[in-house]
């Protein structure tokens, strides 16, 4: 029997559509989010246990890769698989596809520790569950596996020549039901950035559209230092790491102001296309002649 997951159906929705006329990358997540409780579930992590013992699995680190765009009316299915078992949680993986042309359109792979939600103490997974685990873990060789994430990781610290790219506070509608933000919303944070790092390389939305240019996301890695509760101030902070050819990488860091503390550190590849063709084309030159010593590589 195969060990993968079904873990998600569904589509995408015309208000999940960007002004690139592709699902934006919250949404992504946002259907990610959602295999993952699919994942617990395989796991005997279903919500009547979470809710009973307040203890579950939580992103230590999520690399995402997007593969194909999708647009509005696409239907979607995702498959999840555990790789390895550790003694406080797991590797693992998520995969999203579109349904029509059966391709894969986004990656998540993925560490989980099983943690205390009240505490935010990482424990050792219950017997139960790590034995569930081990059942479901493979190598999975035919399923894809991005190759490591190269080049400059954003670090936990404050750099020069970062800027505010967004600001707000922890609704309740943002949080699950222990109080804590959503990864869909905190990717929401960085979505909402992009247009604050095209202003900061001095792009403005009319010279896009008259460049008839695109932006998407290609890669994101993120690493998850302290939960981020609800009331909660954010801030996020960003800067440009590099670009060369038809790659840009960026970093933010996103700051619980409460505590005073980096709560995620996430480096973003990305590029631009032509809208009509939806190929890639070279960076704009605004980003290849952005001042060396603002790059944020430069202190790495």
């Amino acid at each position: 029997m195969s060990k993968l997951i079904p873990c998600y159906r569904g589509g995408v929705e015309s208000w999940e559509c960007d002004q690139m006329r592709h699902m934006n990358v919250q949404f992504y997540m946002s259907k990610g989010s959602d295999a993952f409780a699919h994942l617990q579930h395989a796991l005997g992590l279903s919500p009547t246990v979470i809710r009973s013992t307040r203890k579950g699995l939580r992103f230590k680190t999520l690399r995402i890769q997007y593969k194909s765009e999708v647009h509005e009316g696409t239907p979607l299915y995702g498959i999840c698989g555990i790789r390895h078992v550790t003694e406080e949680g797991i590797q693992a993986f998520i995969h999203i596809y579109d349904a029509v042309k059966d391709r894969l359109s986004a990656v998540y792979e993925f560490s989980a520790g099983y943690t205390d939600y009240d505490t935010d103490e990482e424990l050792p997974l219950p017997a139960d569950v790590r034995d569930a685990a081990e059942r479901l873990m493979d190598e999975h060789p035919a399923v894809y596996r991005p190759a490591p994430f190269a080049g400059d990781l954003m670090p936990n610290r404050p750099l020069n020549h970062m800027f505010e790219s967004a600001r707000g506070s922890v609704d309740v509608w943002e949080c699950d039901q222990f109080d804590t933000i959503e990864m869909r919303h905190i990717v929401g944070y960085f979505s909402d950035a992009a247009t604050h790092i095209i202003n900061a390389v001095g792009l403005t939305r009319e010279i896009i559209r008259n460049r008839n240019l695109g932006s998407a996301a290609l890669d994101y890695y993120s690493e998850f230092h302290a939960p981020i509760k609800k009331s909660a101030a954010i801030l996020l902070k960003s800067g440009l790491m590099g670009a060369d050819g038809k790659i840009f990488r960026f970093g933010h860091n996103l700051i619980d102001m409460d505590k005073g503390t980096i709560a995620v550190t996430t480096t973003v590849i990305g590029c631009y296309f032509d809208m009509t063709t939806r190929k890639s084309v070279p960076l704009p030159e605004e980003f290849t002649s952005f001042p060396k010593e603002k790059l944020l590589k430069s202190q790495l």
